[in-house]
């Protein structure tokens, strides 16, 4: 991946793992359930009230402040409690994921109606160690994520990681509202010196070592409790290196630019799967009266949508698209071992433009009382173009994951494919995420 757009890469994952970014809870079937939705499905509760609320009352949130709470519920005393809010409470509640369980129970009071909220929190300071290997390539590393920062629900992130072919540390920050506003902020940095090869079947056609500096920042405004929409800055710091004497290499360069973002989060938050439609878009550009000694412009586009099928099953289809102008060696898309190009080793297929899609479909296998083993078949196609070359594959794969109950992380993920080129089959492993 592209260490360019590592703070889009990153929050797609913490979204898909559970962390905080938005998700609403929906209940399966009991017995497949995690923990802290079996409260919901154990027994029939008394019709909620309705009528004008008199006052609201939070129980459970020691580390969460109040004012997050109420300002995730989007109702205060004065407001009518109409028939169906008790549930859309508790989704709203849960959509923070930072609690394990929500209770929403109404009172008769004088003309109205009491709230009573009470809460389960999860833990949310979490050092994650990381490993990921595939075709040969492999690294290793720790992150700590702390996702509900001065009980704030802010996300802040930073660790780093190492292998056989470099390494890169990483550190992001993630404000969901400014001063309890509808305002949000995003900065990150990132510092990496990897090798990078462009491979054709498995025969290496271009290498060479990269070390960059990327780091910026973005000021959003939530339009809706779905849509956030921002702007921003951004330093892009080339300084390439051959991996071989003689071999040509890079040339060295600056970027200083402007980003526009947008993020759509309309799913509901399953323990293993998200259910409804997620969409990102980033585009940056580089800027020559801002002192840019390259051009740069940079197009990444992704859809998701997840549709619950017999219940606790999973279907999902995902499309990306990505587009770059720049130079084709430094702004290269690094494709492979991913979602829509699992069929490649890791960073092994470069582009200039990119399309691909995925149909996934995901089963719940073994539920003990920690954790949930799920099994997966998915289908990558995709089209990338090079310079001059133009690729097309499609890869079928099987896969399973584990996912750890108290935090929504995958602890363990294992994927096969079918490499498109070659036949052969590339098998990827990752323990924590893969970054």
């Amino acid at each position: 991946m592209n260490a360019s757009l590592s703070h889009l890469r990153l929050l797609a994952v913490l979204h898909a793992v559970g962390l905080p970014c938005a998700a609403l809870a929906q209940a399966s079937k009991p017995e497949a359930s995690p923990e802290g939705l079996r409260l919901e499905a154990a027994a029939p509760e008394p019709v909620p009230l309705t009528g004008r609320i008199e006052y609201i009352e939070l129980r459970g949130n020691t580390r969460t402040r109040d004012s997050v709470l109420l300002q995730a519920m989007r109702m205060a005393p004065g407001d009518v409690l109409a028939t169906g809010d008790v549930a859309e409470l508790k989704r709203r509640l849960l959509n923070l994921k930072l609690f394990k369980s929500v209770e929403v129970l109404t009172r008769p009071e004088g003309t109205g109606v009491g709230l009573q909220v009470e809460v389960e929190e999860r833990w949310t300071l979490l050092p994650i160690p990381v490993f990921s290997s595939s075709e040969g390539r492999w690294q290793a590393g720790v992150f700590a994520v702390e996702s509900n920062l001065f009980g704030l629900n802010k996300t802040l992130v930073g660790g780093g990681m190492w292998g056989n072919r470099g390494g890169t540390l990483f550190s992001m920050y993630r404000d969901a509202g400014i001063g309890g506003s509808r305002w949000t902020g995003l900065a990150s940095f990132s510092f990496s010196k990897t090798d990078r090869e462009r491979r054709l079947e498995d025969v290496v056609v271009d290498a060479y070592s990269d070390r960059r500096f990327d780091f910026g920042g973005t000021l959003g405004y939530q339009v809706t409790p779905e849509l956030n929409i921002g702007a921003g800055w951004f330093t892009l710091l080339n300084k390439p290196l051959a991996l071989e004497a003689g071999a040509p290499a890079p040339q060295r360069g600056e970027v200083y630019g402007v980003s526009a973002t947008a993020e759509y989060l309309g799913q509901d938050f399953h323990f293993y799967f998200n259910e409804g439609l997620v969409v990102r878009a980033l585009y940056r550009e580089g800027l020559n009266f801002l002192g840019s000694s390259r051009e740069l412009r940079q197009v990444s586009l992704y859809a998701s949508y997840t549709l619950p099928v017999l219940g606790d099953h999973a279907l999902t289809l995902t499309a990306m698209h990505g587009q770059t102008r720049g130079d084709p060696f430094l702004d290269a898309q690094l494709l492979g071992g991913r979602t829509g190009s699992r069929g490649f080793a890791s960073e092994s297929l470069w582009a200039e433009t990119s399309s691909s899609a995925t149909l996934e479909y995901q089963v719940p296998v073994w539920s003990p009382r920690m954790a949930t083993l799920t099994a997966h078949a998915f289908v990558d196609v995709g089209r990338v173009e090079w310079k001059d070359s133009v690729t097309r594959y499609a890869t079928p794969g099987l896969g399973i994951r584990v996912y750890v109950r108290d935090v929504a992380i995958p602890a363990v993920g294992l994927e096969v494919s079918r490499h498109p080129q070659t036949g052969k089959l590339v098998t990827s492993a990752a323990v924590g995420f893969g970054f």
